[in-house]
Order: C-alpha cells, then sequence, then structure tokens
C-alpha cells in the first residue's frame, strides 16, 4: 500500500503536536493539507509548517479523493461536523479528546464510523506513553499480583495565572464540551479503562474553585467549566480506585498512576503532561518485612519507543508539544495498521465512546450525590 495521505484540521495544537508525530510515521503516511477556516490563514499555515495544499473548507477537504486520514482539532462542538463530514466523505478520522460534547454525541460518531466501514483513532496520547504500555504488560504477567486498589491524579496550574498568548482561554466557557472533567479527565480514564479494565460504578464531586480567570490583557474573565474534580471508581474486576485532576492546582505536580496489588506496587509518574520528557515507572515488590517501601525505577524496553520501524527519541520539534510527539506517533500508528489490516486502533472511536459515557456519569454522580452505576457501558 501506497503512503496514506492526511489533512490536519487545526493550525494550533494539531500543527504543533499532531503534525510532527505524523511525521515519525515517514515511511507509512505523509500529511499533504492543512485546513483553517479563513484563506489566508490556511495558505499562511501551509507556508509555515510546509504543508503542500491548504485548506479553508472543511467540507472540500473531506471530499477530496486524494485525502485518506483526515485529523480534526478545535473545539468538540465544531470537531463533531469535522469528523462527520470526513466520515461520510469515506476518510479515516482522528478526533480529539475531549472527543464528543456528550455520550450521544460520540455514539453517533462511533456508530458512523462502523456503517461506513471505516476507522477512527481519539488522541489520547497518554495511551500511546512506553510506560503505560509496559505498566499494561507488567499488570498482566502477574507482576503486582491481584489489583486491589488504584489511584490517579493529574493536578496543573493552568488557569492560576495566565501567560501572555494562552490560546486556551475557551475552555472557561460553557456549551463547548470542555472542562477539567471532560478533558483530563478523559485522558486519564483512557488510561485506567486500559489497564485496569471495565468500570461498573462511579462517584463524584465536581466544582469550580476559581471563579474567575485574569487574563494578561486585564481583562477579567467569569469561568462557566469546572475545574476540579475528585472521583470513586469500582472496576468489574473488583478493584477500588480514585481518580483527582484540576487545573488550577498550585506548583502543578504532575501526573500519576498508582495500582496497589497482593503482590507489590506500580506507580507511573510525569510532570506536566505525561510523556517520555519526564516519565517514570516505578515497581516494588510486597517483600520488605519492615513494612517500609522498596519502589526502583525500571527501564522501560526499547521496544515501546518504536514507531514506523525505528526508535523515535526527543529532539528540536517536541520544545513547543509538551513531549507528545513520541505517544501521539505510536496512537497514529496504531491507526495506520488498522487500516492496513494489522490491528486494533488504540484508542479507538468505541473505546472513546465508552470513556465519554463514563464522563457523563461522573457529572450525573455529582449532580445526583450518589453512586451512578456504569456496568452496562464497557464495550
Amino acid at each position: 500500500m501506497s503512503k496514506l495521505k492526511v489533512g490536519i484540521v487545526s493550525a494550533n495544537w494539531g500543527a504543533l503536536a499532531h503534525l510532527p508525530a505524523w511525521r515519525t510515521l515517514g515511511d507509512s503516511v505523509e500529511v499533504t493539507a492543512i485546513c483553517t477556516s479563513r484563506q489566508e490563514t490556511a495558505e499562511a499555515a501551509a507556508k509555515q509548517f510546509g504543508v503542500a495544499r491548504p485548506f479553508w473548507s472543511y467540507e472540500a477537504m473531506a471530499n477530496d479523493p486524494d485525502i485518506d486520514i483526515i485529523d480534526a482539532g478545535t473545539n468538540p462542538v465544531l470537531r463533531e461536523k469535522i469528523v462527520t463530514a470526513a466520515l461520510n466523505g469515506g476518510k479515516h478520522a482522528v478526533n480529539q479528546i475531549p472527543f464528543a460534547v456528550s455520550a450521544e454525541a460520540a455514539a453517533r460518531l462511533d456508530g458512523l464510523r462502523r456503517a461506513k466501514g471505516l476507522h477512527g483513532a481519539a488522541a489520547a496520547s497518554v495511551m500511546g506513553l512506553p510506560h503505560l504500555g509496559f505498566m499494561k504488560e507488567l499488570i498482566a504477567a502477574g507482576e503486582i499480583g491481584e489489583v486491589f486498589q488504584v489511584h490517579c491524579s493529574w493536578q496543573m496550574s493552568f488557569f492560576l495565572q495566565i501567560q501572555p498568548g494562552f490560546p486556551y482561554t475557551w475552555f472557561g466557557k460553557s456549551g463547548l464540551g470542555v472542562g477539567v472533567t471532560r478533558n483530563n479527565g478523559s485522558h486519564m480514564l483512557h488510561a485506567l479503562r486500559h489497564l485496569f479494565g471495565p468500570v461498573s460504578a462511579v462517584s463524584a464531586n465536581i466544582r469550580t474553585q476559581l471563579k474567575e480567570w485574569h487574563l494578561p490583557d486585564g481583562e477579567v474573565q467569569k469561568v462557566e467549566t469546572d475545574d476540579t474534580c475528585q472521583a470513586l471508581l469500582n472496576f468489574a474486576s473488583g478493584a477500588m480506585g480514585m481518580l483527582s485532576t484540576s487545573w488550577t492546582a498550585a506548583d502543578s505536580p504532575g501526573f500519576y498512576i498508582e495500582a496497589f496489588g497482593s503482590k507489590g506496587r506500580l506507580r507511573l509518574s510525569a510532570l506536566r503532561y505525561p510523556s517520555i520528557q519526564s516519565a517514570k515507572l516505578y515497581v516494588s515488590r510486597n517483600e520488605s518485612p519492615h513494612h517500609e517501601p522498596t519502589g526502583a525505577e525500571v527501564e522501560v524496553p526499547e521496544r515501546f519507543f518504536m514507531a514506523d520501524g525505528h526508535t523515535v527519541t526527543l529532539g528540536q520539534e517536541d520544545l513547543y508539544n509538551g513531549a507528545q510527539r513520541v505517544s501521539l506517533a505510536r496512537v497514529f500508528e496504531s491507526l495506520v495498521h488498522a487500516i492496513k489490516g494489522k490491528g486494533d486502533v488504540l484508542p479507538g472511536f468505541a473505546r472513546a465512546a465508552e470513556v465519554q459515557a463514563l464522563i457523563e456519569a461522573l457529572y450525573e454522580a455529582d449532580k445526583r450525590k450518589a453512586w451512578v452505576d456504569t456496568a452496562h457501558i464497557a464495550g
């Protein structure tokens, strides 16, 4: 099969983070098009990022016969339209996180994908993190025995002090399908579902702790979305879980997943975004008679850093994208393999719809101040 042709809708995160990841798969794919909402910005983006074909209509891109995959950026409301157009145009699709504005919208996208016989990937970059892949392998091999409890936390300080040029102040506006639970929470639930299996029930406490954002130009923005979520999770396996996230957490301690089992403990930690820049994986076994922690960092095998047949390391292109290139390249490669009939997408639209339903269950649990059953959600 010749190289698959990719079109990106977005000159922001799509160009800064997704474009370098696609280019890491240079033997398999080629990014040939970029789309923004206006001709002048599309042509400028194409020139800036070295992409051959500018588009200023996602409908035109969706119907172009020389494009195989459309990678959709922007907010979840507009992305549903873009991905729908892509699928109707016979294109495989990449959708960002948050995947959709509701469980119903997510199910519609996956249903359309199935009906068209196409493949779709959710750009949950944590799923491509080499350390997460090895962590799953160790759990499956029984390294820590039966998993009893799981802790997951992602704490960032993005909106405590907003810097000039920060492009995501729209995250504070309601009606766009965003909020810390939908954004960070979706990434976290993808990782937890992948590692520990289906979630059978949830309980949550979701709040907006910081009511106003003080922008660099002196404007004060009223915050209409949640910025803090604490949740309890019951897994179908019997494991108990805790999830905590905020983007108004002082000192930005970052991300971790910790699993406690009958034979030991695993901990994956990272600063800022989970990426190979700072991620570390620790393993400890329940062998100390003095009840003292004994966790030691383990080396992740090189095969987890492979994409397109070669080992991927950090480079100059990773300075402005949160060092997401390696993880995103592994997610995108799984889509390429699925298109070529060589495996499943990690994560695909079906799993993204499941995670979206779990997100909605968290909001329902917060509203009802009660546990919400989610056993029926698992795909």
